[in-house]
């Protein structure tokens, strides 16, 4: 799962309730006052998808930074170990990470993220902000710091589809710089070591390579001696100002060498036995050791000691058959680090001949999601997902997996779904690209299920009640279905918004009493919502003169035949989560009965008693994006509702009015799921899965 939650529109015109009810009885009563979390373990390992790595020195030594798509780690004892420097990442997934020239002074970071941009830390990591300097959030692919001969600090950012930005104050302003750019996808940047007399800098784009001589503000194409436009990275001499030599990898056609800076290049592959280079490293100590290392894209690491001329494959062990993403040393090049697709980090400290595996403390899987049985007091089991390590299930509450993939046509799992009935049938539904699938053996094997005709689903999700049947939705991009079966049979349901991106479905508790659903979709344009009136829970006016992207959430108490909007919300995120009371009735308005939307940064409810008014409340930091709900056993005033945010968990136990903060103890303050045992509202064992894959436990000052 990519999460991209940007905060929504402070134009709201809703009721607030900025302080708590004092409500006639103690929620969920077994709940410590104090809770705190206990980091269980990750569920697929130590590890995940590595992109970018650096080595920074401060006053207490070389440290080292991964940018991962999981977030951002630092090491002190040379890549041993890592622990996590998320607070405040909108966004994850990081692309490209670099330090200030004069990182041991003012402590400044940037990251240029998938999703939001270019975020920066001025404390070393500790918390993160967001640089808004162009319109919208974008992808942001490379981003290098210099110093121009005035002293003043030159940022130059890459992005995906809209060129390089470019900023002569440190990155407190930003403009265009892509004057002679063949094309806008930009893929790597780099400066002279000498930038501050030479203002040579290096642009990657999918139509080859191009080099500035002014300091990034304009661009000229280079291609001679160049025999393909495939270009993935560049990695300058530290004398490049007096010896000239640059080495450009390519995706198909080697290694390529220059010592002119860059005006012209010569093949320089002999010995690779992989053309495809991701990574290219030239040693700080180059001058004396003319040692580089290349990473492929499935070949391992390579070696060369002379200057990049020629190389030799490096004897890695386990290291060998990996796909490389980044590289870095240290200033005496005698430990090595680098980062894997998928598996981690490994290194190496005697410079590049003996490897070891090196994640403890990184975990950068991309899981989204736990599920706790029903039976959880007597099986004991979880299952967790993600769209890279398929399914894993565990027995012993957490403390071991194994995957459970068997059957599978791949391993991106885009929904999980455990039967409200598992344990007499030992259901689970999963949502692949490839299709739904069944498994009525508690996941030692799948096979196709699903409506005849499905395409592009997204997610599954199952009414909890089970007297009468067991009711379960499947929602793809556009269509929806609904079994009352078990997933035997199913019956197609409208969507409310035929030209929207479905992006959220959920079903009552109580759906063969009530026939309630809610679905959300997406629009990039908000042109539908101009034609009908606006949803009782609409935080914004919308513009007929201005597309805007919105969310609408919409309900149907007939089963899908008609459907009412209940939410309108201009933002440009497309995560929407839901929850039902179990108790909920959507046949019952006239009680206290209600539901919870997370869109953005908001949880959002019906007033009770049927009136068409809406409660919002923002879930902790302003930019806090919520990424799931879940709500306990109890009624109303004995029941807490759970929010897993992009800043850690929040309990709110007077309906969504107040909340309440209680992270102690995550690994990382991003919390991608919650699961509550059965037992919840007698024992209060819960627990949590942070991003990256990180499982915990909620334990409490009076066990």
């Amino acid at each position: 799962m990519s999460i991209d939650l940007m905060s929504a529109s402070d134009s709201d015109k809703i009721i607030a309730f900025p302080f708590s009810r004092v409500t006639g009885g103690n929620p969920t009563p077994s709940v410590s006052a104090s809770p705190k979390w206990e980091l269980i373990g990750p569920v697929c390992g130590w590890g995940g998808t590595v992109l970018a790595l650096i080595a920074v020195t401060t006053p207490a030594g070389e440290h080292l930074y991964a940018g991962t798509t999981a977030g951002c780690f630092l090491s002190t004892d040379h890549g041993a170990t890592w622990e996590a420097r998320n607070f405040g990442l909108t966004s994850p997934y990081i692309q490209t990470l670099v330090a200030s020239p004069q990182f041991a002074r003012d402590h400044t970071l940037f990251a240029g993220t998938l999703g939001s941009g270019v975020m920066r830390s001025t404390n070393g990591g500790m918390t993160w902000q967001p640089i808004d300097f162009w319109q919208g959030p974008t992808a942001v692919t490379a981003i290098t710091l210099s110093t121009e001969g005035s002293g003043e600090t030159i940022v130059l950012a890459g992005t995906a589809t809209g060129g390089i930005f470019r900023s002569s104050n440190g990155g407190r302003t930003f403009s265009s710089s892509n004057f002679g750019l063949g094309d806008l996808g930009v893929l790597a940047i780099a400066t002279s070591p000498s930038f501050e007399t030479d203002d040579i800098a290096f642009a990657l784009t999918s139509t080859g390579l191009h080099r500035s001589t002014n300091g990034g503000r304009a661009w000229r194409v280079v291609d001679r001696g160049l025999e393909t436009e495939a270009v993935q990275a560049i990695s300058l001499s530290p004398a490049f100002g007096e010896d000239g030599i640059a080495l450009l990898a390519t995706e198909d056609a080697g290694i390529f060498r220059s010592t002119d800076r860059g005006v012209s290049w010569k093949a320089a592959s002999d010995g690779l036995t992989n053309q495809s280079i991701n990574a290219i490293w030239i040693s700080p100590s180059f001058a004396s050791d003319k040692t580089v290392y290349a990473g492929s894209a499935g070949d391992g690491l390579f070696r060369s000691t002379d200057a990049g001329r020629t190389w030799s494959a490096v004897d890695g062990g386990a290291l060998n058959n990996q796909a490389i993403m980044a590289i870095c040393t240290d200033q005496s090049a005698k430990s090595v680090v680098v980062g894997l697709h998928q598996s981690g980090i490994f290194r190496s400290t005697d410079s590049g001949n003996a490897w070891e595996p090196s994640s403890t403390g990184l975990i950068a899987r991309s899981m989204s999601g736990v599920l706790i049985s029903p039976a959880f007091g007597d099986d004991h089991t979880l299952f967790a997902s993600g769209i890279e390590d398929g399914i894993v299930k565990s027995t012993d509450e957490g403390e071991t997996w194994e995957p459970a993939n068997s059957g599978l046509p791949g391993t991106q799992i885009l929904s999980l779904a455990i039967s409200p009935d598992y344990a007499s049938d030992g259901t689970i539904l999963a949502v692949l690209a490839e299709g739904m699938f069944r498994s009525n053996n508690r996941g030692a094997s799948w096979e196709t299920s699903g409506p005849e005709g499905l395409e592009d689903p997204r997610m599954v999700a199952y009414s909890r009640n089970i007297v009468g049947g067991v009711a379960v939705i499947l929602g793809s991009a556009r269509a929806m279905y609904v079994s009352k079966d078990g997933g035997d049979t199913w019956s197609d349901v409208a969507s409310p918004a035929d030209d929207d991106e479905i992006v959220a479905v959920s079903i009552s508790p109580n759906f063969l009493q009530d026939n309630t659903l809610l679905v959300s979709t997406y629009s990039t344009t908000g042109a539908t919502r101009r034609d009908r009136d606006r949803a009782p829970g609409a935080r914004q006016q919308f513009r007929a003169d201005t597309p805007q992207s919105t969310i609408t959430v919409w309900r149907s108490t007939d089963g899908g035949a008609r459907w009412n909007p209940v939410i309108d919300q201009i933002t440009s995120a497309r995560w929407v989560t839901t929850a039902f009371p179990h108790d909920y009735r959507g046949d019952r308005e006239t009680v206290r009965n209600g539901f919870f939307v997370g869109v953005g940064t908001l949880v959002q409810r019906p007033m009770w008693g049927g009136r068409q008014l809406w409660i919002a409340e923002r879930v902790g930091k302003p930019n806090s994006g919520v990424l799931s709900l879940t709500v306990s056993p109890g009624t109303v005033w004995n029941r807490s509702v759970y929010a897993s945010t992009t800043d850690g968990i929040y309990r709110s136990d007077d309906e969504g009015l107040t909340w309440h903060g209680m992270s102690e103890g995550l690994h990382t303050p991003t919390v991608v799921s919650i699961a509550l045992a059965p037992s919840f509202d007698d024992d209060g064992d819960a627990f949590a899965l942070t991003l990256g894959g990180a499982l915990h436990r909620l334990s409490h000052a009076d066990d």
